[in-house]
């Protein structure tokens, strides 16, 4: 073909392949971006962040912008039409879904339509700064990465950012906006100081407000996970699959973007996502995955040292069933039992009962479907999913919170809960200090203002179900006991004055 007749091509497939495209006054058969924007529901907000788009250092011939416009109640076609001649420069292509996919499905098909070497993704409300794909392309140029821009006043709403903020804003020009946003100290993104230094589970930070990834390794790993089926976390599980991949999460700080403020529900967005944290836990049983779903992405990195400490070097014997079988109830229940969770270790457990159908601790053996390295203060099953949890002395090695915690998982996941004590070939008698002293500031995830934790053994109803043969004096002897959550209603101050 001639050079014509290949660019006509081009143009001839582009056009069958989508719904609607501006055309662009040259013919760029490879550019060195995609930019993907999902949009739900955010006309204005789309405007404006295409149109902070044509703003870009990179020159526009470089690059091209694709919305996939998913299910929402107003076509982004007709936006994007309505705004052709402000929009002129960029080469854009708009696909629409009349039935919404969800947020992992429409970046897959976004991606799916890239001729791009290189995606990024961009929030539909998030304003682009001039220098973000510039940054974003100079940083994979130089090395293959999960690269997270900056973004600032993410959850931010109308009615806060007036409250905190205030003053005229120019939302239509991305250089004002910039311009005036470095002058206010709330919109510093607190995570330039806390990311300065990286970590192995940076893949939290993986956030897909402005990000960028090699469209090979996007690919290689599948792409996000379409069987989230609300927003929220997918974006950290596909950090996760990329990073162990051997693509690290980067920090930009260069390349910003500012959330434009918009009304949200963030009761139903702490909700769903901590749904979502079970989602990702499943797919991901390990240890690193557990704390950042158990204490939060921040305190988890903060914790992370700590608790892989404290795994490793954990005694079986602290926390094993060396004397479960001088407990006539328990073993009974036990032995009755369908199926049943072990926490603790599975070490000495007696031949005369069935094998635990589940094993999770610090120290268990990691097989797939049947053992896992975990914490335990989150649990990858499902609710009710066994007949029997038996808890052994590893709830004394845990600061009280984080057994209470563990306690509480089990009462999710097992119809009858069993705790142990002094049933181990030498148990703990006091909390690991530096675990203690590590979950004292980063055991209590942000969260909890909205989702409740129990964090006392008061909260539980234990109801002796062996007692030590020498007495309920005797020292020593090993004790089972049957636990239930205790009714524990949550008040507010103002609601207890009177």
């Amino acid at each position: 073909m001639t050079g014509w007749q290949l660019c006509a091509y081009a143009y001839f497939r582009l056009w069958a392949f989508v719904d609607f495209s501006l055309p662009t006054g040259s013919c760029v058969l490879v550019t060195d971006v995609s930019v993907v924007v999902p949009a739900h529901n955010r006309p204005k907000e789309l405007v404006r962040t295409l149109l902070s788009l044509t703003r870009q250092t990179l020159p526009t011939t470089d690059f091209e912008v694709i919305v996939v416009d998913d299910g929402s109640r107003e076509d982004a076609r007709a936006l994007v039409r309505e705004s052709a001649d402000a929009l002129s420069s960029l080469d854009i292509r708009v696909v629409r879904n009349e039935k919404a996919a969800g947020a992992s499905g429409a970046r897959n098909q976004g991606a799916r339509l890239a001729t791009a070497d290189l995606l990024v993704f961009l929030d539909v409300d998030c304003l682009a700064h001039p220098d973000m794909l510039a940054v974003h392309l100079a940083t994979q140029g130089a090395r293959r990465v999960a690269a997270s821009g900056y973004t600032h006043g993410r959850e931010l709403t109308p009615e806060t950012w007036e409250l905190r903020i205030g003053g005229d804003w120019n939302w239509e020009s991305a250089e004002e906006v910039f311009a005036k946003a470095a002058t206010v100290d709330l919109l510093h993104d607190p995570l330039t100081e806390l990311l300065a230094e990286p970590r192995p589970s940076d893949w939290a930070f993986f956030w897909t407000c402005n990000v960028s990834v090699p469209r090979d390794a996007f690919e290689a790993v599948g792409g996000f996970d379409e069987s989230f089926d609300v927003k929220g976390v997918e974006d950290v599980e596909l950090g996760l699959r990329l990073s162990l991949a051997g693509l690290p999460t980067v920090f930009l700080p260069d390349s910003r973007a500012l959330h434009q403020p918009h009304p949200r529900d963030r009761h139903t967005e702490l909700l769903r996502d901590r749904r979502n944290d079970l989602v990702l836990l499943r797919r991901h049983p390990t240890l690193e995955v557990e704390a950042v779903c158990a204490f939060d992405i921040v305190n988890a990195r903060a914790a992370l040292p700590a608790l892989t400490s404290f795994r490793d070097r954990l005694a079986p014997e602290a926390v094993d069933t060396a004397h479960l079988s001088a407990l006539p109830g328990a073993s009974e229940a036990l032995a009755g039992a369908e199926s049943t969770l072990l926490i603790g270790a599975a070490d000495a457990w007696p031949t005369s009962l069935p094998a635990p159908t589940l094993t999770v601790g610090p120290t268990a053996d990691e097989v797939e479907g049947r053992s896992y390295r975990l914490l335990g203060t989150r649990l990858p099953f499902e609710d009710g999913q066994v007949d029997v949890a038996v808890l052994t002395d590893y709830w004394r090695v845990l600061p009280e919170a984080t057994a209470c915690r563990v306690i509480a998982e089990a009462l999710r996941c097992a119809r009858r809960v069993l705790v142990l004590s002094d049933a181990a070939t030498a148990p703990p008698a006091v909390p690991d200090p530096e675990l203690a002293a590590a979950l004292e500031g980063a055991g209590t995830p942000f969260w909890t203002h909205t989702i409740a934790l129990r964090r006392e053994f008061h909260q539980f109803r234990f109801t002796a179900l062996d007692r030590p043969a020498g007495g309920p004096d005797a020292a020593g002897a090993s004790r089972a006991f049957e636990v239930e959550p205790a009714a524990w209603p949550l008040a507010h101050l103002s609601d207890i004055t009177h």
